[in-house]
C-alpha cells in the first residue's frame, strides 16, 4: 500500500473520534479521509434497516459542490441488482458505473446528471454482519480502482465498524448509569419507607408496652387511693362525732386524746398511701417520657433501672410474677435512656406474656433483671424460669411477625424491633439462651467508652 494511504490509516486509526462513542465525528472523519486518500470530492456512508430492504444515507459529502446529504434513501424494489451484489457481502469495484452490472441502475437517475463515472462500495461490518457500505464516487474520465485504494477504503470501513462497536458501549454505559441512578433512588425511596414503617411497628410496640404499664398502675394506684379516701372519709366522721360532743359539752379530755390518735392514724396511712400512689405515676411519667424520647444523657443504671422497672410490678403482680433486679452500683453510662427504658419494658412484658403458663411447674413464676459491665460494654440481661423456647426456633425469635401467641394478640414484633434498636441506636448486640423447661434469657451487650 502506498505510505499515504498508510499514513492517512495510521492517523485515523489514533484519533480519539473513533472511540470517543459519537458517531457524528466519527462520520466526518472517515469520509473526509476516503476523498484524501481516493482524490475524490465525492463519499458518503449508507447503512442497512433492520430487513435489509434499504439503505439509508448517513451522510455524504460533495466536496465540489460544497453540499451535505442525509437521509437519502435507496430501496431494494427500485435497484435489484445493487442490491444482489450488495447481498454478496463483497467489495463492488465498478470502473465503469455506466455499464457495471452491479451499478448500470444509477446510470439515468444518478450518476450521469452528476457526472459520475466510477464507483468504489466497501462493506461496513459490525460484530460479523454487514451493515453497510461506504460509497466511493469518482467524476469524470472513468477510473480504475487499485488494489491498495480497495484495500484502504475497506480498512476506513473497519474503522467506522469500530467507532459503532464504541457508540454502542457508550449508550450501554450511559444507559448503566441511568440503572444505575434509577437503582440508587429506588434504593433510597425503599429504604426510607422501610424506615418509616420500621419507626411505626416501633411506636406501635411502644405504645402497646406502655397500654399493658397503664393497665398495671392504674390498677395497682386505685389501691393506695381506695385507702386514702377511707382513712380520709374515716376522719371526717371522727371528726363530725367530735364536734357534736363539743357542742352538746360532753367532749372529755380522754374522747379528744382518742380522736386525736384515730385522726393521726388515718391521716398518716392516707399519707403513705398517696406518697405511694405519687411515686408509681412520677414512676410511670418518667418511664413514658423517656420512652417517647431519643436524647442522649448521663444516667446512673443502678437508679434509673429500678425506675423504669417499678412501675412493671403491678401488671406481674396480677400474673404472679416475682421481679428482682441485681444492678452494680455506680454504674454510668452516656446513652439514650429511652430506648434502654424500651428495652426493658419490653422483654419484662415479653416474658410476663410468653414465659409463664399452666404447663410450667417452678415453685414460682420470677423474672430476673441483671446489669452489669464486662470488658467495654454495658451487659443487661433480662431471664426468666418459664418454659423455654426449643433451639430450633432460636433464630426466629428476632425475625418480624413470628409469634407462637398470635391467638392472644401477639404481633411478633417485639424482639424483631428490640433487635433493629440494640443494633441500629447502640450498634450494640442482642442475643437470646433458652432451654426448654428452663426459662428463658435475653442478653443486650451495649458498648460503653467508659
Amino acid at each position: 500500500m502506498k505510505e499515504s494511504l498508510e499514513l492517512i490509516l495510521l492517523r485515523v486509526s489514533r484519533s480519539a473520534d473513533i472511540d470517543k462513542g459519537d458517531l457524528g465525528p466519527a462520520l466526518r472523519l472517515i469520509i473526509n479521509s476516503v476523498c484524501e486518500g481516493l482524490h475524490i470530492t465525492r463519499a458518503g456512508i449508507w447503512l442497512y434497516d433492520a430487513e435489509q430492504t434499504l439503505v439509508e444515507c448517513a451522510l455524504l459529502i460533495d466536496k465540489s459542490n460544497n453540499l451535505e446529504h442525509e437521509s437519502l434513501v435507496l430501496t431494494r424494489k427500485d435497484f435489484p441488482h445493487y442490491f444482489e451484489a450488495l447481498d454478496s457481502e463483497r467489495t463492488i469495484a465498478a470502473h465503469d458505473a455506466i455499464t457495471d452490472v452491479a451499478t448500470f441502475e444509477f446510470a439515468d437517475v444518478y450518476l450521469k446528471p452528476l457526472g459520475i463515472s466510477s464507483m468504489l462500495d466497501v462493506p461496513i461490518r459490525h460484530r460479523g454482519k454487514m451493515i453497510g457500505i461506504i460509497c466511493c464516487e469518482h467524476q469524470g474520465e472513468p477510473r480504475t480502482w487499485e488494489d491498495d485504494e480497495i484495500v484502504f477504503a475497506a480498512t476506513l470501513a473497519d474503522l467506522y465498524g469500530r467507532a459503532v462497536s464504541a457508540n454502542e458501549r457508550a449508550l450501554y454505559e450511559a444507559k448503566l448509569i441511568q440503572a444505575n441512578q434509577t437503582l440508587e433512588q429506588n434504593v433510597k425511596d425503599r429504604t426510607a419507607a422501610l424506615e418509616a414503617a420500621q419507626e411505626k411497628l416501633i411506636e406501635s410496640e411502644k405504645m402497646a408496652a406502655l397500654g399493658n404499664l397503664v393497665a398495671g398502675i392504674a390498677h395497682e394506684v386505685n389501691t393506695p387511693l381506695g385507702i386514702a379516701l377511707t382513712s380520709v372519709s374515716n376522719c371526717k366522721e371522727e371528726l363530725k362525732a367530735i364536734f357534736r360532743d363539743f357542742e352538746q359539752g360532753e367532749l372529755t379530755e380522754q374522747g379528744f386524746k382518742d380522736f386525736e390518735e384515730v385522726c393521726s392514724e388515718g391521716l398518716t396511712l392516707a399519707e403513705n398511701s398517696l406518697m405511694r400512689a405519687a411515686n408509681l405515676v412520677q414512676d410511670f411519667k418518667r418511664t413514658s417520657a423517656d420512652q417517647t424520647s431519643l436524647e442522649i444523657e448521663e444516667i446512673a443504671l443502678d437508679e434509673y433501672i429500678p425506675r423504669v422497672c417499678n412501675p412493671l410490678k403491678p401488671m406481674l403482680r396480677k400474673e404472679q410474677v416475682e421481679l428482682s433486679i441485681d444492678v452494680t452500683p455506680n454504674l454510668v453510662i452516656t446513652t439514650c435512656p429511652g430506648v434502654i427504658a424500651q428495652i426493658l419494658t419490653n422483654l419484662i412484658s415479653n416474658a410476663q406474656r410468653h414465659a409463664f403458663g399452666p404447663s410450667v411447674n417452678n415453685g414460682g413464676n420470677k423474672v430476673a433483671v441483671s446489669c452489669s459491665k464486662k470488658d467495654n460494654h454495658i451487659v443487661i440481661s433480662v431471664r426468666d424460669n418459664g418454659k423455654g423456647i426449643a433451639e430450633e426456633f432460636h433464630r426466629k425469635v428476632f425475625e418480624p411477625f413470628y409469634t407462637t401467641a398470635r391467638d392472644k394478640g401477639g404481633t411478633g414484633l417485639g424482639l424483631h424491633i428490640l433487635y433493629n434498636l440494640v443494633r441500629q441506636k447502640f450498634n450494640g448486640d442482642i442475643s437470646l439462651l433458652s432451654t426448654p423447661g428452663d426459662g428463658t434469657t435475653v442478653t443486650v451487650r451495649i458498648p460503653s467508652d467508659s
